[in-house]
């Protein structure tokens, strides 16, 4: 679960929407600065919204949902589709694996454990491999 609740005024919002060609909008800032604080992490928008709710920030939902996929469609964040219905996103751009518990609604980093991705798959003639998303799913031992 996250737990940011102060922005980190050495991030510079204006250049890093700029450089991503993203217009600079007051929602936008707003939401940034709470996701962009604190490092790297998980989160889903229900999550998001209820922390900048929490901080006496009053955003919609769908002002969430519209600004975490403008986000994700200038790589700016990393979207983490778990399962037909339950997305997360993630601060780390890079290439990295997860592991999902969905008992615990909570997703992290895999430790990297050197599984070679570089012939994973052969993608048809014509395209190539951009990315490759690995999600593990966990549940408690019983």
């Amino acid at each position: 679960m996250s737990t940011n609740t102060a922005a980190d005024t050495s991030i510079d919002l204006p250049t890093k929407f700029r450089s991503a060609g993203l217009r600079f909008t007051k929602q936008r800032c707003l939401i940034a600065e709470h996701l962009f604080s604190g490092g790297h992490r998980h989160i889903d928008a229900a999550m998001l919204y209820s922390e900048l709710l929490a901080n006496g920030k009053h955003l919609s939902l769908a002002t969430i949902y519209n600004a975490l996929r403008d986000f994700e469609q200038h790589n700016l964040i990393r979207r983490i589709a778990v399962s037909a219905d339950k997305v997360w996103y993630d601060t780390d751009i890079g290439d990295h694996r997860h592991f999902y518990v969905p008992t615990e609604n909570r997703i992290m980093d895999c430790p990297d454990q050197k599984l070679s991705l570089a012939k994973f798959a052969d993608p048809p003639d014509g395209y190539q491999v951009t990315s490759i998303d690995i999600v593990v799913h966990l549940a408690p031992k019983n």
